[in-house]
């Protein structure tokens, strides 16, 4: 009998670690979302937990890190609209993150519909209207995510190098319904798409129009025989 408690007691004790722990995750995966009337935010997203941020019921912000952040964040959702956009942050120490989220950068001359050439020679336009400055007070890793519309289709993700006054294109990929990036470093970031290239349909206009003008001239040439 004295064995059968202790088992049961042991059992007990186990069960009841086990359900505080339990419930401790289930509260934190379950933060509600926090409705931003304005467009300032200042808080805190806890370790290996999401903070998502809706402002004015328009730009969606989500915010995950394996560190405490300190968040300042200033959002024009007005002018930005319907957007989703999350970040995570893989860092070694607890951060300071200021954000700000804007619709055009014109002092970096960047202005919806406008066209680019970016570092690599390629013609990019602007057309996302989504904007976002990020810094932080230490070295960190992370990952960028905008939700992939058909308006931004192939796009990808790009930085603005002050010191070359350029914009500078990196990996991006699609993932779940996002274009994401992998950053090594916080700056100006924004969403890029291709300008189409006309070059091929060019050539085989050129091509046509050739192949009709000697077809023009031999028919005439024939007639004349």
């Amino acid at each position: 009998m004295k064995k059968v408690g202790k088992f049961l007691l042991g059992f007990l004790i186990l069960f009841s670690l086990l359900s505080i722990y339990g419930n401790k995750y289930v509260v934190a995966a379950e933060d509600p979302d926090v409705e931003v009337s304005g467009d300032t935010y200042q808080g805190q997203v806890q370790a290996n937990n999401r903070l998502t941020l809706r402002f004015r019921q328009r730009t969606q912000l989500s915010i995950k890190s394996n560190v405490d952040v300190d968040v300042d964040i200033d959002c024009e959702a007005k002018n930005i609209g319907d957007k989703d956009f999350e970040i995570e942050i893989d860092a070694d120490d607890d951060l300071e993150l200021e954000m700000v989220c804007k619709e055009e950068q014109e002092e970096m001359g960047l202005l919806k519909g406008n066209t680019y050439q970016v570092r690599n020679r390629n013609r990019y336009r602007y057309q996302e209207g989504f904007c976002i400055s990020l810094e932080v007070n230490d070295s960190c890793k992370a990952k960028l995510k905008l939700e992939a519309t058909n308006e931004n289709k192939g796009g990808t993700w790009a930085y603005y190098d002050e010191d070359g006054e350029e914009w500078v294109e990196v990996e991006t990929n699609e993932e779940d319904g996002y274009l994401v990036a992998e950053i090594d470093h916080f700056s100006t970031w924004t969403i890029l798409t291709p300008e189409p290239d006309y070059t091929f349909v060019i050539v085989i206009g050129v091509c046509v129009g050739v192949g009709v003008l000697i077809a023009v001239v031999i028919i005439v040439k024939r007639k004349r025989e």
